[in-house]
Parts: structure tokens; C-alpha cells; sequence
């Protein structure tokens, strides 16, 4: 279905009586402006633009709503609605829905009321996606103060079981951990150091969690220093509303129990190795 233009034209009896400036006029004046590509005309005459509750307007609304309308022409915003909030509706509604809003009586945006039309778009453009994401983010701690997992976080040893909403043990990746953990405690020959467990399980072609046959250094640190392998996951530890993502405070961090595949005690004996490895960096 082709998608054609339209014009909107309003006046209040009030205003014919006082200005004479009729529906005629207001579509001539957009006719010119569209030029001669036909329109579909809208026009309520006798109707305050105090209310959104016009004749012409609703078929209007509906005639978009059902995708048959690309653009929509008026000789001004007072035309459109006398009402700055209702400017506003009628632009985000139409504009969602992929339609253009053009005024016939000059570049609105750069007049003081324009200026500020779109200052307040633009203001409530943001407080609108901030509510949807706080609402996201509401829900998600909800979810994950009762012990859900929110999705599969992709964690080497583990799978995401969607049915449960936790994270199960994955046989082979849960034995490489170990590996990891046993070879870097106590390396056989040729592997001392984490760059060194990263060649060998490159060698030994062992996929990564995404599927990749190369082993960084950077990978084998994050699951040795990972404290899910002796179970304790944490949900909300980052803030995903800023940019760059910046960590949460601690005590916002949700704790979820998973089962575990390193013991704690192999994880503490890690932890103070790595420690000693960046001291010993540092030094």
C-alpha cells in the first residue's frame, strides 16, 4: 500500500469570527507547500484546539495508525493544538510510526517556541527511557533476589539451563577448569605460568566457551580469579546504565549459589599465587 501525504487544518469558532482566517486558506497555504503531490485533507472547523478530541484528528491518528500516512502538513502548531503537551503526544506518536511533521509557516525549530518544543522533546524523550530502564532494571533485581539466574552469562564450565534459570555444570569445560586450576598450582614441565596454560590448551585444541582454538593469557587469569568455580555467582554487579559500565557498590551485588567446581581451599592457594605474581610484576 502506497503512503501519501496529508494535510491537517483546524479553527475554532472563536477564531473565524475574529480573524477570518478559515479552513480553506490554512489549506491552500499547505497545499502550496506540498506543491503538486496529492493529499489526503483533514479538517475540523468549529472545534477548540484545547482538546485532542476532534473528528478530522481522530481519522487522522487512525489513518497513520493504519500505516496509510508518510507525512502530515499544518500551517502552524497552534493549528495542530493549542496545547504544547499535546504538540508533543501528536509529534512522538507520529514520528514513532515513521511520519514526518512539516509547518508551512516558517522553520519552527528555530523560533523561541520551537526551540523549546523540541528542548522538551527531548526532555521527556529522556525521562521515558529512563523509566522503561529503571522498570528493566527493577525487574531484573526482583528476578535475581530470588535466585535466578537473568541469562546465560556464558561462564567457561557452565551451561544455562533455561527452564530452571540456573547455571549447571558442563562435564568436559568443568574438567579443563580443574586442569587450569591443578596445572597452575602445580605445572607440569614445560607450563609453568598462566601464558604458558593458555599455549598448551591452544595446542591441545580445546575450544574456548565461544568456540575459538586460540587461548589468551587474559582468559585463563578471569578463571582463575573467577569465584563462580567455588560457588558464589553475583548478579547487579554493574551498572549498565552509564557508559563506559562502571561496577556497582559491593553491598548492591545479588548472590546467587551455583554449584561449585573448584574447592575453596585450591581457590584461596590461587588467589595468593596471583597476588604474589603482581606483586612480583610490580617489583
Amino acid at each position: 500500500m502506497s503512503q501519501l501525504l496529508a494535510i491537517y487544518a483546524r479553527v475554532s469558532t472563536e477564531e473565524q469570527a475574529k480573524h477570518g482566517f478559515g479552513i480553506p486558506a490554512q489549506i491552500r497555504a499547505c497545499q502550496e507547500k506540498v506543491g503538486e503531490l496529492p493529499a489526503l485533507v483533514f479538517a475540523d472547523e468549529g472545534v477548540s484546539g484545547e482538546t485532542l478530541q476532534r473528528p478530522a484528528l481522530e481519522e487522522l491518528r487512525q489513518r497513520i495508525r493504519g500505516g496509510e500516512i508518510r507525512s502530515v502538513y499544518c500551517l502552524d502548531p497552534d493549528r495542530l493544538s493549542r496545547k504544547l503537551l499535546h504538540q508533543l503526544l501528536l509529534t512522538e506518536e507520529w514520528e514513532h510510526r515513521g511520519v514526518s511533521l512539516h509547518f508551512v509557516n516558517g522553520d519552527y525549530s528555530k523560533t523561541p517556541e520551537g526551540n523549546l518544543f523540541y528542548a522538551l522533546r527531548g526532555a521527556i524523550s529522556e525521562f521515558e527511557k529512563a523509566k522503561i530502564t529503571e522498570r528493566m532494571c527493577r525487574g531484573r533485581r526482583e528476578k535475581a533476589r530470588q535466585g535466578r539466574i537473568l541469562r546465560d552469562f556464558q561462564i567457561y564450565g557452565y551451561d544455562f539451563d533455561k527452564a530452571s534459570e540456573q547455571l549447571v555444570i558442563n562435564p568436559a569445560e568443568g574438567a579443563v577448569v580443574r586442569d587450569i586450576y591443578s596445572w597452575f598450582l602445580e605445572p607440569p614441565p614445560g607450563m609453568e605460568g598462566i601464558s604458558a596454560i593458555a599455549r598448551a590448551l591452544t595446542v591441545q585444541g580445546v575450544p574456548t566457551k565461544r568456540g575459538a582454538r586460540l587461548w589468551h593469557r587474559q582468559v585463563v587469569r578471569q578463571i582463575l580469579s573467577n569465584r563462580t568455580y567455588i560457588g558464589e555467582f553475583y548478579q547487579n554487579r554493574w551498572d549498565t546504565t552509564q557508559r563506559p559500565v562502571r561496577p556497582r557498590p559491593k553491598e548492591e551485588w545479588i548472590y546467587i549459589p551455583c554449584p561449585a567446581i573448584i574447592e575453596r581451599e585450591v581457590f584461596d592457594q590461587v588467589q595468593q599465587a596471583l597476588a604474589s605474581l603482581s606483586l612480583n610484576s610490580r617489583s
